[in-house]
């Protein structure tokens, strides 16, 4: 009897220690919010990076997308575009720029903020570069796969 409650003490043991040390939590990312310092009439770069950021981490990623209370949580703000044609050349340049901070709430030794900057040749055809919609969805898609790198090569 006694060596049965000591073989399930010891079955127990194993079994908590185990789950304690060997299974880890499933870590989670929080999108945050993203300002807009700029005023870029018409379409809000913001909300188009957020909703293809959420899409390619969903696709992408080893970590759990949550809505508030993430492990880590990512925000940013859009500072600066700009729209520059060059003489004898065929191509606007169209150039945004970011700032981006990554907190990482159990290690914050790991928190980050960087300075993104995603440029776009658009044909001088084009009468303004916001009238064609796949621009600026290049332009996020462009800026998240840099951001889900910079990310998750950190980790």
């Amino acid at each position: 009897m006694v060596c049965k409650q000591i073989l399930i003490i010891f079955i127990t043991s194993f079994i908590v220690f185990y789950d304690h040390v060997y299974s880890e939590k499933e870590k989670t990312i929080e999108i945050g919010n993203f300002l807009e310092e700029i005023n870029i009439p018409g379409i809000s770069i913001s909300f188009e990076l957020k909703k293809n950021l959420e899409d390619y981490i969903l696709l992408h990623n080893p970590l759990s997308l949550v809505l508030k209370n993430g492990d880590f949580l990512l925000e940013g703000k859009f500072t600066d575009y700009k729209i520059r044609s060059i003489k004898n050349y065929p191509l606007k340049i169209i150039e945004i720029k970011a700032k981006i901070f990554c907190k990482d709430k159990s290690n914050p030794e790991k928190n980050w903020t960087q300075d993104f900057e995603i440029i776009e040749n658009v044909s001088h055809d084009k009468t303004f570069f916001l009238d064609n919609y796949h621009v600026i969805d290049k332009m996020t898609k462009n800026l998240v796969v840099k951001l889900y790198n910079r990310i998750f090569n950190n980790w």
